[in-house]
């Protein structure tokens, strides 16, 4: 998680007539650490993100894929890639129209568990700002932090652009939020940037810390940038990371967004 330090000195309406349907497959494998109902949960959230990629295209490399798997686990690496492509579109009416579980044992005598899913759903791409020659890129002065380490970020833009900068903590139960808007903020107010490399913080501090509720030696967090031509007015926080998508989904056309992720060890 991060904290500011200040320096001294919506309903998505969708149109549902832009919709590809599409099917998509998801399978699970495990060895009963969970339960299979848990198991099958992940196969549509894996059948769901295939129909996604069918229609969108792969959103995240399997060099973060694997990175974050290493850090939080497989079940919620696959739960954060989903969140992460989902940026990209909208699934609507997703219908199980095929499911299969099954069992094996191994030659160790160890039983795993598979659950594989076929779901039907309508897709509709979230469509951003075309212009090519409106683009932006991210570099951070880091990729792994310590509690108390600073956390710097610089921003190269095509040309004048507002700035959006959201933390999103996955792992975070929603009754004490999963979205906060970094940037803008009480200190740094202006969001439109018209320099061809910007440098934040300005006149403040982002201090990372480690989450203190949670039982790992490190998290992954991540970075969500949305760049606009026009200004826009989000909130400061959303309780779910879904309220932000939405808040998200409703100005797609008129924004374009990246990723970065960093992770915080103890």
């Amino acid at each position: 998680m991060l904290r500011i330090f200040l320096l001294l000195s919506l309903i998505f309406y969708s149109n549902q007539s832009l919709a590809e349907v599409v099917k998509g497959i998801g399978s699970y494998t495990h060895t009963g650490v969970i339960s299979p109902y848990e198991g099958c949960k992940l196969a549509k959230e894996k059948a769901k993100l295939n129909a996604l990629e069918k229609t969108l295209g792969q959103t995240i490399s399997s060099e973060e894929l694997e990175k974050c798997s290493e850090i939080d686990g497989k079940s919620d690496c696959e739960r954060n890639q989903f969140f992460l492509s989902s940026f990209n579109g909208e699934i609507l009416k997703p219908k199980e129209i095929n499911k299969n579980q099954t069992t094996e044992s191994l030659s160790s005598g160890e039983t795993i568990y598979i659950c594989k899913i076929e779901i039907e759903a309508h897709v509709i791409p979230a469509n951003q700002i075309t212009d090519p020659g409106f683009d932006f890129n991210i570099k951070l002065n880091n990729y792994n932090f310590r509690t108390g380490d600073e956390l710097k970020i610089e921003i190269g833009i095509t040309k004048p652009m507002y700035m959006n900068i959201f933390q999103l903590l996955p792992y975070q139960d929603p009754k004490n939020y999963q979205a906060f808007k970094l940037f803008p903020n009480e200190r740094e107010t202006n969001s439109f940037l018209k320099s061809t490399k910007t440098k934040l913080p300005i006149n403040a501090k982002y201090e990372v810390f480690f989450p203190e509720e949670i039982n790992k030696k490190s998290v992954d967090e991540y970075l969500l940038f949305i760049a606009s031509n026009e200004k826009m007015n989000f909130l400061n926080e959303y309780t779910t990371i879904e309220d932000l998508k939405s808040a998200y989904l409703r100005v797609t056309n008129r924004v374009k967004y990246q990723f970065k992720a960093y992770r915080i060890m103890k």
